[in-house]
């Protein structure tokens, strides 16, 4: 019988191999149907969607209710107030900075794009119905915000969740499947149009 060792990709290296993985297969199918109708070129942003909210001391939120369960879920509590969970405050402050030096980026004490893209590489894989915790909480609080929906903020993905996750992608563009993943927790965190 043997035995194999498996080694796993940082989440953000992995992103860029996979990201330059479709550019390849998107280049040689561009190749393969070049006799089609030109296109005009539309750029797409490097970082891969809208730009991350940058939030510190004093500022309030439901994103910033969002990164504090995802920082509970990974270990780095920040003593959620829930009366008031939507506010930046010296215990977020201080779990963000702890957060970042366990990540190994700069130490800004904020939830800056760095910050960011480190929570959702450390948070989202796939949530589908059946799914529970933390990430699942953050999902139902920032569609209950940012589309005045009324979703019990229980942590359980059920059939409810996965309406407005379906309802929430078809919103803002993006591929409708109700399974919310790091596309669309992008795509939350970074739709600001909303009434406050």
């Amino acid at each position: 019988m043997s035995t194999r060792t498996r080694t796993r990709l940082p989440g953000r290296l992995a992103a860029l191999v996979t990201a330059a993985l479709l550019a390849l297969a998107a280049t040689m199918v561009g190749l393969s149907s070049a006799s089609a109708a030109p296109q005009p070129a539309t750029p797409v942003p490097a970082s891969g969607g809208e730009a991350w909210p940058d939030y510190g001391d004093g500022d309030a939120d439901v994103d910033i209710a969002a990164a504090k369960l995802l920082l509970i879920q990974i270990g780095f509590d920040p003593h959620m107030d829930y009366d008031r969970p939507i506010y930046f405050d010296g215990h977020m402050s201080h779990s963000v900075r702890a957060y970042q030096e366990y990540a190994g980026i700069p130490e800004t004490s904020r939830l800056d794009a760095d910050t960011w893209e480190a929570l959702s590489d450390d948070t989202f894989g796939l949530y589908r119905r059946g799914s529970t915790g933390e990430a699942v909480e953050a999902i139902q609080r920032l569609l209950n915000a940012k589309y005045a929906l009324h979703l019990l903020t229980d942590g359980i993905y059920g059939p409810n969740t996965e309406a407005a996750v379906r309802s929430a992608q078809n919103d803002l563009g993006i591929g409708v499947d109700g399974i919310a993943g790091p596309v669309t927790f992008r795509a939350l965190i970074t739709y600001q149009d909303y009434d406050r």
